[in-house]
């Protein structure tokens, strides 16, 4: 009785996900729903334990949403927010436009339109683990990168999905998920980036490049005439100072720099490395303006950044959260174990199973962020009952939830992308999809083979 109520509630969740109901609102209330039905039907005996709980079984279901903000600001709440906020005033001050200025001007020399078209998708990739939304990062490729694609003779199209997959995979110690998959994992976020994702991560950027190559190429040829049109209508970003290109760098640098890959003694972390690079850059601006009144005000862009990340992604993980423990409080997570149990799954099997799955709910949500956070803290529960990897089962969790979202016609990205570039998300999705399958292959075969 309770894996049906779980199914249907996941079903209507799923749903309304789809239908692109605000995704925060819809888990906190299904997640609270599900407590109150195991409550009465007993299979839990109380929402809250005894030292938490307000007396009252209505003010504890409310007040599930208070512990789990509390919990959630104090650490992985704050590195997100900072991470976006540093990365809102990068694209203020022109260092990401820099940036991707500086490593671009060596391609224009080259006079093979898709041999520079690979090239950029793997700077664009390289670019992602400075840049950690996908979103900021295709708009700026758009300015900088879409109209020399185009001159050179690829199509609106072809370029516009090289831009759009940049952020195929979501790694970096900036990236939403890769902290949310560090913090569950008690695993430092460098030892995560570079011992789990790093590898794998240059091996589907090659694999994937190559691809683009072929298959822009042979779209390209088939389908429509060239045209530069397309690129009159892109505004223009600002692009700061030479040496601001080193700013985007700097958390990366601060990182891995003071870990065990660098100087060990130093005791680093994601808020901090955020924070000493957004003083560096404060002082940089300070010494360009010399206006002190400009230079603070320019500080409410790095605290808007911070704010929005809240209203989304941090909120994102408390509904997260509390869906997932309305799905324990109704046994789901016994119930699958002995599901899994059953098909005897080793870790392969289990990483390919939940990475689809996180493939298909990344496709039809349209996030990649809402299906991490309710399933990943799942996962350590059921990997200890089934004596699996957990590491290797959330990398493919991850991986699998990236990549829907360049499957997905109606992604933040691929809506963004195809609204600047003036074409259809569905046209957009049939030249990603090829490549993104692509990646998929060759993600799970690395695992498989690395790890």
């Amino acid at each position: 009785m309770n894996i049906v109520i779980c199914i249907t509630i996941i079903a209507i969740t799923g749903i309304l996900l789809m239908k692109r109901y605000q995704p925060q609102p819809v888990l906190i209330g299904m997640g609270i729903l599900m407590m109150f039905i195991a409550y009465e039907a007993n299979w839990i005996d109380a929402i809250l334990v005894e030292s938490q709980s307000t007396g009252v079984l209505v003010f504890d279901a409310m007040d599930i949403v208070r512990i789990t903000t509390s919990e959630n600001i104090v650490n992985l709440g704050l590195m997100i927010m900072t991470c976006a906020g540093y990365a809102k005033y990068m694209e203020h001050i022109g260092a990401g436009t820099r940036l991707a200025h500086t490593f671009i001007r060596p391609l224009y020399r080259l006079n093979r339109p898709y041999i520079v078209l690979a090239l950029m998708f793997l700077l664009n990739m390289g670019l992602s683990i400075c840049v950690p939304n996908p979103l900021s990062l295709a708009l700026l490729m758009m300015v900088t990168m879409y109209p020399v694609l185009l001159r050179l003779g690829v199509s609106p199209v072809g370029a516009a999905a090289v831009i759009a997959t940049g952020h195929l995979m979501d790694v970096g110690p900036g990236a939403v998920s890769t902290l949310l998959i560090a913090k569950t994992l008690n695993m430092p976020v460098p030892n995560y980036f570079v011992g789990y994702q790093l590898r794998l991560y240059f091996l589907v950027a090659i694999v994937t490049a190559i691809a683009h190559f072929f298959w822009q190429k042979y779209r390209d040829r088939v389908e429509e005439p060239k045209t530069i049109d397309a690129c009159e209508s892109i505004p223009e970003a600002p692009i700061g100072p030479k040496l601001y290109m080193i700013f985007p760098l700097l958390p990366l640098c601060f990182i891995l720099g003071f870990s065990q890959y660098g100087f060990p003694g130093v005791k680093m972390n994601v808020t901090l490395a955020m924070m000493l690079a957004f003083g560096i850059a404060l002082l940089a601006e300070l010494i360009r303006h010399r206006n002190l009144r400009i230079v603070l005000k320019s500080t409410t862009i790095f605290f808007e950044g911070m704010g929005n990340q809240f209203s989304y992604a941090v909120t994102l993980i408390i509904g997260g959260q509390i869906f997932a423990q309305g799905l324990v409080s109704l046994g789901l997570i016994e119930s699958l174990v002995s599901a899994l149990q059953t098909l005897s799954l080793n870790s392969i099997g289990l990483t390919s199973v939940l990475g689809g799955g996180m493939l298909g709910l990344s496709m039809v949500t349209g996030s990649n962020v809402a299906p991490l956070f309710t399933l990943v803290p799942l996962v350590p529960n059921i990997v200890a009952h089934l004596g699996l990897d957990p590491i290797t089962t959330m990398l493919g969790m991850q991986n699998g939830a990236s990549l829907g979202l360049f499957l997905s016609p109606i992604s933040p990205v691929m809506v963004g992308v195809a609204g600047v570039a003036h074409i259809k998300s569905v046209d957009l999705l049939k030249r990603t999809a090829v490549p993104v399958l692509v990646a998929l292959l060759t993600s799970c075969m690395g695992i498989w083979i690395l790890y």
